[in-house]
């Protein structure tokens, strides 16, 4: 595992989504119930930022079409998406939140 610092956890929205780019791949970290959750940041459906959708409890609406996905686990849970969103593993380190993001190519 390549795990790659971020942002500071405080600087991560209790209950709501905040992007970053991280190896070029643009991600949403999540705050839910004070642990961090991390997701691509594109709805595979529309092609929006999920950073900019409405997050309700441990899911997040894409700002678009209405999609709504698991933030946890990435999985669609109403549609009109239907492919589920890539997860990341998060950790936390010295204040600094830290993903695991796969080289690409």
């Amino acid at each position: 595992m390549v795990w790659c610092q971020t942002i500071k956890f405080e600087d991560v929205p209790e209950g709501d989504a905040v992007p970053v780019c991280v190896e070029g791949e643009p991600l949403a970290l999540y705050k839910l119930d004070g642990r961090v959750h991390a997701t691509h940041d594109i709805c595979t459906h529309a092609k929006a930022h999920l950073s900019e959708g409405f997050v309700s409890g441990d899911c997040v609406e894409c700002p678009l079409h209405e999609g709504v996905f698991h933030i946890p686990t990435g999985r669609p849970v109403s549609g009109p998406v239907s492919v589920p969103i890539k997860v990341y593993p998060v950790r936390i380190e010295e204040g600094m939140v830290l993903v695991d993001v796969p080289p690409s190519g």
